[in-house]
Order: C-alpha cells, then sequence, then structure tokens
C-alpha cells in the first residue's frame, strides 16, 4: 500500500488522468486530488490486487509494479547530479586561486577603476612638465573612456596595471597624451565670435534674397489685376489699391482673387443682364423663353436663339435672313396690332352699353330704352303663378272655350 500511495503521490497530472480512465475512477479532468482520493479509496476497496492495478496504469505495465517505484528515485537524481556539478566549479576556482602566486592581489572590476584614474590623473601632471611655458594655452584634462574589463580577462588587466606603475612607460606614452588634450579641447572664444558673425551675415543674405522674392510675387499679383479690370470694361482703378464697378457702383480691393469672386457673384451677373437686356433690340429679341438660359437671346424674326452679346446680335440683324424674313414679320404684327384694337374698340363699345342698361333700370325709364328680357321673364311668371291658382276644372273650361 506504501508503494502506491507513494506513486500516486509523485505521479504527474497526465498518469492520474489516465488511472481514473483506465480503473474508471472519475472523470478524466478531474483535479489531481480529487483523483487521488478516488483512487486510495479503490486501494482499500481492492486489498488483495488493488495495488497491482493502480501500480500498472500509472506505469503502463500492469506485471511491473516496481517501475513506478524506479521512476520516482530517477526523479531524485538531478538534485544530486546539480550539487556535483556546483562542487566542480568550486573546486576549479580552489585550483586557479592556487596557480596564482601569494604577493600578487586579487584584480577586480572597481579596483581597476581606481588604477585607471590614478594612471589619468598621473599623465596629467607629467604632460605639464613637458609642455611649454606658454600662459595662454589653456590646458584641458584628458578625457579617457572608462572601460569595464571582464571576470574572464582578470590576468591581462593585472598585467597591464603592473606596467602601466613603471616610470619609463609612462614616459613613452606622454606623446599620446600630449595630443590629446589639444585635439578633444573646447574651441576657443575667438571661434564661437567668428562662428556667430558668418551666421549673423548668412541670416542678412538669406533676409535680402527673400525680399526679391516677395516683390516679385507683388509685382505679378499687379499685373494679373491690371489685365483682370482692362478686360471687363465695367471695372476701373480708383487710386492704386481700389477698383469700382460702374454698373453697380461697389467698391473693392484690388486684390485678384477679391475681384474674380466678386465678378462670378450673382448681384454683378444680375446687374449686367439687365444692363444688357437689349431693350432697344424689342420686340425682335426677347429674352429667352427658357428660364434656365440666362445667356441667350430669343428672335422673333427668326424663331431662333442666340448668345446674350452685342456683337452676335448686330451680325444676325444685318444677315440676309433677317432682311427677308423682317417685312414679313412686321405686316404679320401689323395685322396682329390692328385686330387687337378692334377687338378692344368693341368690347369698349359693349361695356358703354351695358352701363347705359343699368342706368335706365335703376331711373325707371323705359321710353327710349327696350325692355330688358328679364323683365319679360319676370311677367310671364306672374302669369303662370296666377294661372296655376285657378281651381283645375275651370282651367279646362277655358282651355276648351279657346278651342
Amino acid at each position: 500500500m506504501s508503494t502506491a500511495k507513494k506513486a500516486l503521490e509523485s505521479a504527474s497530472r497526465r498518469e492520474l488522468q489516465a488511472l481514473a480512465k483506465e480503473l474508471q475512477l472519475c472523470r478524466g479532468n478531474a483535479k489531481s486530488d480529487v483523483i487521488v482520493s478516488h483512487a486510495v479509496q479503490f486501494l482499500d476497496d481492492h486489498p488483495k490486487d488493488g495495488e497491482q492495478q493502480v501500480l500498472g496504469a500509472l506505469t503502463g505495465d500492469s506485471d511491473s509494479p516496481k517501475s513506478v517505484a524506479e521512476k520516482t528515485k530517477e526523479s531524485s537524481k538531478p538534485k544530486k547530479k546539480e550539487t556535483m556539478v556546483v562542487a566542480a566549479v568550486k573546486d576549479k576556482k580552489d585550483k586557479k586561486s592556487k596557480q596564482q602566486p601569494e604577493d600578487e592581489p586579487t584584480v577586480t572590476v572597481k579596483s581597476v577603476e581606481k588604477k585607471k584614474k590614478n594612471l589619468s590623473a598621473d599623465a596629467a601632471k607629467e604632460t605639464k612638465k613637458v609642455t611649454p611655458k606658454d600662459k595662454k594655452v589653456k590646458q584641458v584634462p584628458s578625457t579617457t573612456k572608462s572601460t569595464t574589463a571582464s571576470p574572464a580577462k582578470s590576468p591581462k588587466v593585472s598585467v597591464k596595471v603592473q606596467s602601466a606603475k613603471n616610470p619609463k612607460t609612462s614616459v613613452k606614452s606622454s606623446p599620446s597624451t600630449k595630443k590629446s588634450p589639444t585635439s578633444k579641447s573646447k574651441p576657443s572664444e575667438d571661434a564661437v565670435e567668428k562662428k556667430q558673425v558668418v551666421s549673423k551675415k548668412e541670416g542678412a543674405l538669406g533676409t535680402k534674397k527673400s525680399m526679391p522674392v516677395g516683390r516679385k510675387a507683388e509685382i505679378k499679383a499687379r499685373k494679373a489685376v491690371d489685365a483682370l479690370v482692362k478686360s471687363t470694361p465695367d471695372l476701373m482703378f480708383v487710386g492704386d489699391s481700389r477698383v469700382r464697378c460702374s454698373t453697380t457702383g461697389h467698391e473693392m480691393k484690388a486684390d485678384l482673387e477679391v475681384v474674380n469672386k466678386y465678378i462670378t457673384g450673382k448681384r454683378y451677373l444680375k446687374a449686367r443682364n439687365l444692363k444688357l437686356s437689349f431693350a432697344k433690340y424689342t420686340p425682335m429679341f426677347v429674352d429667352h423663353p427658357d428660364e434656365s438660359k440666362t445667356e441667350m437671346l430669343w428672335c422673333n424674326v427668326t424663331e431662333s436663339a442666340i448668345a446674350r452679346d452685342l456683337k452676335r446680335v448686330q451680325e444676325h440683324i444685318a444677315a440676309p435672313k433677317y432682311r427677308k424674313e423682317l417685312s414679313t414679320w412686321k405686316e404679320q404684327e401689323a395685322a396682329k396690332k390692328k385686330a387687337e384694337e378692334e377687338e378692344a374698340q368693341r368690347r369698349a363699345a359693349r361695356i358703354k352699353a351695358a352701363k347705359k342698361r343699368r342706368l335706365a333700370a335703376a331711373n325707371g325709364d323705359n321710353g327710349d330704352a327696350p325692355q330688358s328680357k328679364r323683365l319679360a321673364k319676370r311677367a310671364k311668371t306672374v302669369d303662370g303663378a296666377s294661372q296655376s291658382k285657378r281651381p283645375a276644372k275651370r282651367a279646362k273650361a277655358v282651355d276648351s272655350g279657346r278651342k
């Protein structure tokens, strides 16, 4: 029983799921604790062969119940291997430390950085002694890049430190230290002032160059406005910076965008169409019957559409077709006018006669005026009403006597 319980405790999730499915203890996706509790209960219920079944289901081989115990032992082996590896690493470190001489100090990264700082300070002092005694030259401390040495290359670093301590090596390295302050020194004040003067001059030149460009743009815009004003007869200059429209009397700024916006506006177009309505050419030329065609005229003589333009109208008038049909059109128009006048006279006569009849009826004077039909109708209706009041028999007798 003890081996089976140990095997259950050390079994993986998959093994427990396989055990639950094979022995039908519970659902295969149940929790591990639930599967273990069901397996223990199964062992209690089957004391004879329960342990073998559980071990066989866990290992997949029911004949060898010892395989699970071997697995549990193997799971504990990697820990021992890790401890052995750590011990071997420690032994190697001890051997390396024994190989180093006792007098040589142990080198670390911090000690290397401190020694490099001391070396740079010593090199700066030596350069002060070697350089000439010029008070004007400003000495700048050499800027050396701090490099961190890796622990694997520690013996090489120790050798360099020992060589740097000797005075001979420091004297040999002095030429390189002489060049470093001059090459990496800060720019002098004179150079900075020269750069500032050059930048100011460049800025002034840039402004001078930009000025003519703006002036050219202004000249181009002015020329465009002049051309637009000349092309439209309604516009004229009022001063240097104002434009006036003679059609509407509107004044505006002499700007290309402003003038174009005004020319294409509804107010100007309406006033211009009214001005160019061609009233002197009526009734031969009138507005087009289609209201959407505002830019067209209609010729009643030739019954054709013409553009609303003075030149086009004059050319149409000078054409032979217009001259040929003009005489017939005039005769037709004269006949129409005469017929309209006669109709107007007849209408006026009818209106006068009606007025006289109304006045005569109001005054009761029937001597000259004939009796109106309305009065005769009323008399008949009165007689009919009196006859209708008679008895039916008497009316029949009267009728028979007349016959």
